[in-house]
């Protein structure tokens, strides 16, 4: 729930601090006293529009933000999880948004800089703003749609066909696109063959190109490195005086000396050291003297496949590993064109199979659908009528969504099926006897607009955990007892979440669980926009001067008007205590 928001330098607003209760919450003002400020906050952190000229004069930036306690509510906590939100262990979070004069405005979660988008997730899951302008949403196809699945409970249904669209979106895309490969690779697949043919042939080694160079070299000078060689060999091992002799004989020498000096122990142990040394020399030298070969005409050969080496690296601008794993990829390339035309076969009866699966789940959805239509209507029609529409006829009108081309066959009608079915979903009213039908945008005016919101909203199983629901002027064009009804299911509303009503009416004032006075006052010259809590005798002041209209200041309420007003209280209070405003809204279906 909503604990407290909080206003800065937003508008008329200086600095705010408005606790909030769970239950129903009325606003109330004078006109023009700054009501729809506080909505207007609100849905900032829903992640709406930002108006113009919305910072207070004299300031850079305004901000707003809002502080939720989500600890009793784990599958908020979840959904919100799901869309990247980090939660603490206590379950608070706090959204805030920043609105700059220069247009850089930012959001800002738990502390975290976040985004827009992610606002917008956070505010469909913990807040409803609806003012007059907002219950066009009522003539969306979308929101219509979502509207009847709700009551109908087709979360089942919708998540069969969510989860089955998705398989056949992404099977159809990878089927276009292993039609697109194959048809490009026909295209390649001589060239692929050419270079596979190529690269296979030439046998590359990583270890045998360094190697190469060496034997180059050693070819083109085998006689002076034997002699080199040899003459090497003959001078540590060849003669009577020669270095592993001389070596041996100086061993000998400091041998008989070990242990007495240091200086000529280590001078030991270097001669140890270079003895083996030449002994391993000799042996290094010998292998070479037997393996040499005076014979140029190897020569070319290796030239040439050194040649090799170079061409196919310039030529493929790799180096040997990378030609290596060219070769491997050119091997699947063209195993895998060469069997494509089984493979986009397979692929197709598995895209069509998915086709067949998302369908029939629409069509089972469809069949949901029409079916509790007409139940669901009645129902809004028995929630919605004691809301000063007594006459209101409702429809919700369930119909394929035809497509032009692209479609899949439900039940015989080439349907544009979605991750939400396939189905348009309209809701058609009737105010009056005698008038023609139409959506709601169409026909009703904004005041009404709003209580067929409200009745809707009332219907939602939206399970344990609502958001909160603030209405702006749901009352208009209303008189008092007319009023009545909609401010009980508002409160019926309320049970168990929060709602907040801006209201110019006493009949909705005095069934608030907390009540709100929005007013303008003066300080240091500039005008600010304050709001109190009030309680006994202010409360039942302001629902006073509501009863003499909206226009009526508090200077002028009179005594009969306030025990009229405390008689109202009174009255609710009772209703309250009586628990006339308990009962089951519908069961939606």
């Amino acid at each position: 729930m909503l604990v407290e928001l909080r206003i800065n330098q937003l508008g008329l607003v200086d600095e705010l601090v408005l606790p909030v209760a769970s239950g129903l919450t009325i606003l109330t003002g004078e006109t023009g006293a700054g009501k729809s400020m506080i909505a207007g906050a609100m849905a900032l952190l829903t992640g709406q529009a930002v108006p113009k000229d919305l910072v207070r004069g004299g300031e850079e930036l305004a901000w707003v933000e809002g502080v939720f306690d989500l600890s009793a509510r784990r599958r908020t906590c979840a959904r919100l999880r799901k869309c990247g939100v980090t939660l603490g262990a206590d379950g608070m979070l706090v959204t805030r948004r920043e609105i700059r004069r220069n247009g850089r405005n930012r959001v800002v979660i738990n502390g975290m800089l976040s985004s827009l988008a992610l606002l917008q997730q956070i505010g469909a899951a913990l807040l409803s703003v609806q003012s007059q302008d907002q219950q066009r949403e009522l003539s969306r196809p979308a929101f219509v749609r979502d509207l009847l699945d709700e009551m109908l409970e087709c979360a089942d249904l919708r998540g069969a066909v969510r989860d089955a669209h998705a398989a056949w979106r992404a099977l159809d895309a990878d089927l276009e696109s292993r039609r697109q490969e194959v048809a490009a690779g026909r295209e390649q697949l001589d060239i692929w063959r050419y270079q596979r043919d190529e690269l296979a042939t030439a046998s590359l080694d990583v270890d045998e190109e360094p190697g190469l160079d060496e034997s180059i070299v050693v070819k083109r000078h085998a006689a002076e490195l034997q002699e080199s060689a040899a003459a090497a060999l003959q001078a540590l091992t060849g003669g009577e005086i020669d270095a592993q002799g001389l070596l041996g004989r100086a061993l000998r020498a400091l041998s008989a000396a070990e242990g007495k000096s240091a200086r000529l122990d280590g001078a030991l142990g270097q001669l140890r050291e270079a003895e083996a040394a030449a002994a391993e020399a000799a042996v290094a030298i010998e292998r070479f003297l037997d393996a040499i070969d005076l014979d140029p005409g190897g020569l070319d050969e290796l030239e040439d496949r050194k040649a090799l080496y170079c061409e196919l690296r310039r030529k493929y601008r790799r180096d040997v590993p990378d030609l290596l794993e060219y070769l491997r990829l050119l091997t699947e390339r063209i195993a895998r064109q060469e069997s494509s035309t089984d493979d986009l076969s397979a692929l197709a009866t598995r895209r069509d199979d998915a086709a067949h699966a998302v369908a029939g789940a629409a069509l089972e959805l469809r069949r949901r659908r029409i079916a509790g239509a007409g139940g669901v209507s009645r129902l809004a029609e028995e929630v919605i009528r004691p809301l000063a529409l007594p006459d209101l006829e409702l429809q919700f009108s369930v119909s394929p969504r035809r497509a032009a081309e692209g479609g899949l066959d439900v039940d015989g009608e080439l349907c544009d099926v979605r991750a939400d079915g396939a189905d348009e979903v309209d809701l058609f009213v009737r105010p009056n006897p005698g008038e023609r039908s139409g959506k709601v945008a169409e026909i009703v005016s904004g005041g009404e607009r709003s209580r067929i919101h409200l009745g809707l909203t009332a219907l939602k199983r939206s399970g344990s955990e609502p958001p909160l629901q603030l209405f702006d002027e749901i009352d208009a064009g209303l008189g008092m007892d007319r009023a009545r009804p909609t401010a009980k299911l508002l409160r019926q509303l309320a049970r168990g979440g929060q709602v907040i009503c801006i209201t110019h009416l006493a009949t909705v004032a005095v069934y608030g669980d907390d009540h709100w006075r929005a007013r303008k006052e003066v300080r240091h010259g500039r005008t600010l926009l304050a709001v109190d809590r009030l309680v006994d005798a202010a409360r039942t002041d302001e629902v006073a001067r509501l009863l003499g209209g909206e226009e009526t200041a508090e200077a002028d309420v009179d005594a009969a008007g306030r025990a009229y007003a405390r008689d109202l209280l009174r009255e609710a209070r009772e209703e309250f205590a009586s628990g006339g405003l308990q009962g089951d809204l519908g069961d939606g279906g």
